[in-house]
Formats: structure tokens, C-alpha cells, sequence
């Protein structure tokens, strides 16, 4: 269904090509005015640069991200040097995704403190919103993955969440002797601003509540500005957040089927449809196409992110240039197999996410 679909898009993209192009061509040598293609260009352009935030300088850019690994030659990007003291910049080349799910209750405070005791400078942490709009770092939309037990975030109360133990389906659980609970997010961002840590903060909430609780947390954590990464699949999110606070340092994430499917494993199986009603699977497979054509030509320039996540299994070195050549970092997650760890550091050299830093060198 969807290649079908996609081969439509694409044949309705070329008729409407060739029929611009014949319009074009038929007013400047028949009626020998400006086309008005070049008028709604134009009005488009504008339009444009009127709703662009723009990126914060390079300078705060590099701050938190650090000098871009690509540029960082003949060095394997699997090390996570910070400042060894002899003059080296920093360079963000591993994540902690979750703070290491594998090694420890992902999302938890004993996760974030592990990454930082393994030598990693950097985690990715999920916020989500309660019932009664406390922030909280937590992944999925309900609670029965990590819990066992079940219910929806947001139909429950910080009150009600926070006895509930996340390492219960974990498989180093034994470890865990005492349980971990969910964490606060001013906690998280507390726990790895005291390291030095920079944190991705990838909003999993849907309603737009999200945006002035992110607002007033770089408001608290004023270092978040050097130190923090706003970053989600959903643009309109990110762009409020920019628009109200344009220092802070942004970047949207992707991957294939995003809005039919509710997961993508590359060539494996197709994940679960989103929805089972026929019409809506066919306006998801319609948006996601004109989504993946949009976002790397308007909707990045617009929202003024400074760097992209994609799923690891479209990264590739024709990407990688795509996107340097709009001075837009790519970041690959989940990147878990040591020969795949390999392969982004010191082939593709950009930074990648992992699940587990138990094989990760010199930390």
C-alpha cells in the first residue's frame, strides 16, 4: 500500500513539474512577462524567512554539541573524551539513550549516574506530562512495559505513578534490589547538570502544556542554555519553544512510517498500524511522504533546529552530507551491536545513541 501510494505522490509531483515548467515557458516567449511562478516564489520565500527562528550562533551550537565529530579526523568516535586538560575540544560522540536502558532502568537516576561513572557526556531522557501536569521522564505512553502493571501517563497522577517500580520487567532486575522509581524531570536535569552532562530532552508529550514546562526549565537550570538539546518528532512543538526562546539549542527526530506505523525495525517486519481504520492509515501513509519531502527543505529551515535523530538504518553517507551541507549535525539512534558502534564512529563518524555503554571504549 504504501509504495503505491508513494508512486502516486511522486507521478502527481511530476505532472505538476512539467506542467509549471510548460506554463513557464509558454509565458516568457509568448506573452513575455514575468511568470508567475517566479511572483509566488517569491511570496513563498518571504513568507519564509518572516516564520524562520533562527538558529542560535554556531558558537552556543558548538558549546552544547561540541566540535562535530566528522571534523574530528583519525579519531575513533566509539572514546568519549570530555577535556583531558591538554587542550582538546569537546566532542559529543556517544549518548546515553534513556541513560543506558540496558545497564540500568532506562530513564531512571541510577541510569543517568551510571552513563556519567562510565565516562559518557551525554543522555537522552523522554519527558512526558501527568494528569495533573507534572513533568516526568518516561517513555512510553502507559506504564505496563516497565511496570507490569497498567495505565496511561496521562490519565494518572504524579501521586499514583510514583510508587510504581520501573526496573519490575528490567533483565538485570536482581541487581535492583531495593526497585527504582520514576524520576521528576527537574531531578533528572539536576542529577546531570551537577556532572557536566549534556541532555537531549525528547518531548514525548502530545499536548502542547509541554511547551511552557520546557520554557520554565531553562528558565530554572539557566546552564541548560550551554548544556541542552530540545528535541521531538513533532516540528510544531519544538518551533513554540524556539519562537518564545530562540537560544535554545533544538533538533527534530525521524524515521520511516513515523505516522502509519507504531515502530520501524529496517527490513524487518512492518511494525503495528497506528490506526485500523482504513481511511485514517491512508491519510497517515499520505502525510508522512509530504512530511519526508518537507523536512529536510523547509520544515528544519523554519523550525532553525541544529541537528537531526534519525533511525540508524537510514543514515548513510549521502545523508550525513545532505544535512552537513545545511550545517545540520545528524545524530543515528539506536545503535546497540558493537560492529554497528564501529561502523557510525569510524566510518560514518557521526554521534549515535546506544542503549548500552557496558562495551563503549576508553570511559
Amino acid at each position: 500500500m504504501h509504495h503505491i501510494i508513494e508512486l502516486f505522490m511522486n507521478s502527481a509531483l511530476l505532472w505538476i513539474f512539467l506542467q509549471t515548467a510548460m506554463n513557464v515557458l509558454v509565458t516568457a516567449l509568448y506573452e513575455f512577462c514575468v511568470p508567475w511562478i517566479v511572483w509566488g516564489s517569491l511570496i513563498v520565500l518571504v513568507a519564509l524567512k518572516l516564520a524562520r527562528v533562527s538558529p542560535p550562533p554556531p558558537s552556543t551550537v558548538q558549546e552544547v554539541l561540541g566540535v562535530n565529530p566528522l571534523l574530528q579526523q583519525g579519531k575513533d568516535n566509539s572514546s568519549v573524551p570530555e577535556n583531558h586538560g591538554n587542550g582538546e575540544q569537546y566532542c559529543m560522540r556517544v549518548v546515553a539513550h534513556r541513560g543506558g536502558g540496558y545497564d540500568y532502568p532506562e530513564n531512571s537516576l541510577l541510569a543517568f549516574r551510571n552513563s556519567k561513572r562510565k565516562g559518557c557526556t551525554a543522555v537522552e531522557l523522554d519527558l512526558r506530562l501527568t494528569k495533573d501536569n507534572i513533568p516526568i521522564i518516561f517513555h512510553d505512553p502507559t506504564i505496563e512495559r516497565l511496570t507490569g502493571q497498567t495505565g496511561t501517563i496521562s490519565d494518572m497522577t504524579w501521586e499514583e505513578l510514583r510508587e510504581f517500580d520501573i526496573s519490575y520487567n528490567h533483565p538485570l532486575k536482581n541487581k535492583f534490589s531495593e526497585g527504582e522509581r520514576i524520576a521528576l524531570l527537574h531531578d533528572a536535569l539536576q542529577e546531570c547538570l551537577d556532572r557536566e552532562q549534556r541532555v537531549i530532552i525528547d518531548i514525548k508529550e502530545t499536548r502542547l502544556d509541554v511547551v511552557q514546562v520546557v520554557l520554565d526549565a531553562y528558565e530554572k537550570y539557566p546552564k541548560l542554555f550551554q548544556r541542552g538539546v530540545v528535541s521531538s518528532f513533532n516540528p510544531i512543538v519544538v518551533y513554540m519553544i524556539r519562537k518564545k526562546e530562540p537560544r535554545i539549542v533544538s533538533s527534530l527526530a525521524w524515521r520511516p512510517f513515523f505516522f502509519s506505523r507504531a515502530s520501524y525495525a529496517g527490513l524487518e517486519v512492518p511494525g503495528p498500524v497506528r490506526f485500523h481504520n482504513p481511511f485514517k492509515h491512508l491519510a497517515a501513509c499520505i502525510l508522512e511522504i509530504i512530511y519526508e519531502w518537507l523536512l529536510p527543505r523547509f520544515i528544519y529551515y523554519i523550525v532553525g533546529v541544529s541537528a537531526v535523530l534519525l533511525h540508524k538504518d537510514i543514515v548513510n553517507p549521502r545523508i550525513i552530507e545532505r544535512w552537513r551541507e545545511r550545517s545540520i549535525r545528524v545524530m543515528a539512534w539506536t545503535v546497540n551491536r558493537p560492529s554497528e558502534k564501529v561502523h557510525f564512529s569510524r566510518f560514518l563518524k557521526v554521534t549515535y545513541l546506544t542503549d548500552t555503554l557496558h562495551l563503549e571504549k576508553d570511559m
